[in-house]
């Protein structure tokens, strides 16, 4: 009886987590954050990097997912919306932790052409990620940060990695951002 209850559960299991009426399962995440600011804009944000993307996601590309904070430049207004995570790599030298990163990922209720036409961006590349629409920039006051916009439904899902000069070697941004932006924007799915 036992053995049947177990394979009973196992299989409801299986049926649970899959998709569902176009519901996928969460992702696994070990650090809760708060809930994303109320929104009250007529285009509101759907996509929360904070709770879509995955620890699973984030340490493949070598970032700690303990680190899964809010990022403190969310905005909510009528004219503009970002809802974003942050979270920092680091690397030990000398027996000492050093910090290499931070990277956040932004949902913003902007567009491509917005970040194209804005004159503090320089756009490098506009090669598509996971078949949507992108362009990577940089923003030439902050000389240590690189980003990709892509597409999403939402408008841009945005990627910005900051590499902070210190004790280990770590690739410039730009090396890094399509890798980045191709996992982090890869929990879009088809959305």
């Amino acid at each position: 009886m036992a053995g049947w209850v177990l394979v009973t559960t196992l299989a409801l299991s299986a049926c649970d987590s899959g998709d569902s009426g176009g519901h996928t399962a969460k992702p696994s995440l070990r650090v809760s954050v708060p809930p994303a600011p109320a929104q009250t804009g007529t285009k509101q944000v759907r996509f929360d990097p904070c709770v879509e993307i995955g620890d699973d996601v984030v340490s493949r590309v070598g970032f700690d997912p303990t680190t899964r904070e809010r990022d403190a430049g969310e905005i909510v207004s009528d004219l503009l919306t970002s809802i974003g995570c942050s979270f920092t790599r680091t690397a030990v030298v000398n027996g000492e932790k050093a910090l290499t990163g931070s990277v956040t990922i932004k949902s913003i209720n902007q567009t491509l052409d917005e970040i194209r036409a804005n004159d503090r961006r320089s756009v490098f590349d506009s090669a598509p990620i996971n078949g949507r629409e992108a362009v990577l920039y940089k923003t030439p006051n902050l000389p240590g940060m690189c980003s990709a916009a892509v597409s999403s439904p939402d408008g841009i899902l945005d990627v910005g990695l900051v590499v902070f000069p210190g004790p280990a070697q770590v690739p410039t941004p730009c090396d890094q951002i399509r890798e980045l932006a191709v996992a982090f924007t890869a929990p879009l799915g088809t959305k």
